[in-house]
């Protein structure tokens, strides 16, 4: 049996562009993975069978992972007849890409396993049709991400901020927020700020990045908008990570944060950028 490490990311900024004809946004964003990972073993089976420790998970087709090694299938005509074990850390709809990362993870894996019959460029054009965010999680790191999240370009620096993590215990659907989106919420190019020239300046950099999708995010999901009211509060500059619901912070929770999360029944995750 074999481990694997599948990291969480953040979103270091995000701005939509409109909407294509096919009903998907065209976004720009920078991708971020951090500390916080679920943990995969993968060992032989007689079939493909996907577990968790997460109950909500489904463990079928509906399962992104099935879904990635279904595609693996088509693709090299090799039977995945692995047990994928899935030790769930990272929470579910918060828009830190557990789902993604888990896939992107699993199909890195068993490729590797099988002897490497997709090249790198094929495990990336197969990962972009199982979703938008796994291609980035095959390498990690730091990246900007245009298109729809799949047209990546791998930065060659990353940062090591400590960061916090506050999960208010509910899962965002990320096509939901999608679809509640109108023109107010969208971005023209030219008015997103030159983030590339930032890049040597944590602080800075910081300043500038926005969520385009928080409005929305707080109007549906009002919890989310307490959790950032209160981080305001306390003095620090809260970030909305995708689609929520996760919202995170440069540094360390203060001892008032960890009593509110206590008190709220919010899960805080202490973790850094990797």
């Amino acid at each position: 049996m074999k481990k694997f490490i599948s990291p969480a990311k953040i979103n270091l900024g995000l701005w939509v562009l409109g909407k294509r004809p096919d009903g998907y946004h065209e976004i720009l964003t920078y991708f971020h993975t951090i500390e916080l990972a679920d943990y995969i073993s993968i060992s032989k089976a007689p079939k493909l069978i996907i577990e968790t420790t997460n109950p909500e998970i489904p463990t079928n087709e509906e399962n992104i992972v099935y879904k990635a090694l279904k595609k693996f299938e088509e693709w090299t005509g090799i039977e995945p007849n692995y047990k994928v074990f899935i030790e769930k850390n990272i929470p579910v709809g918060a828009g830190l890409g557990g789902g993604s990362s888990n896939a992107a993870t699993v199909l890195k894996a068993i490729n590797e396993i099988e002897g490497n019959p997709l090249t790198e460029e094929e495990l990336f054009k197969l990962a972009s049709t199982v979703g938008a965010d796994v291609p980035f999680f095959l390498k990690g790191g730091f990246a900007k991400a245009e298109g729809i999240g799949e047209k990546l370009t791998f930065l060659d620096k990353t940062f090591e901020e400590k960061i916090f993590i506050i999960y208010p215990q509910v899962s965002i659907s990320t096509k939901e927020i999608y679809q509640a989106l109108t023109e107010k919420d969208l971005t023209k190019k030219e008015e997103i700020p030159i983030i590339d020239s930032l890049l040597e300046d944590f602080n800075l950099l910081l300043d500038r990045i926005e969520n385009k999708l928080k409005t929305v995010v707080q109007e549906k999901y009002p919890v989310v908008k307490e959790v950032i009211n209160t981080l305001e509060y306390l003095g620090y500059k809260p970030f909305l990570s995708g689609s929520g619901s996760a919202v995170f912070a440069v540094g360390t929770p203060s001892e008032k944060v960890k009593l509110v999360c206590k008190t709220k029944g919010w899960r805080l995750i202490e973790t850094t950028l990797k």
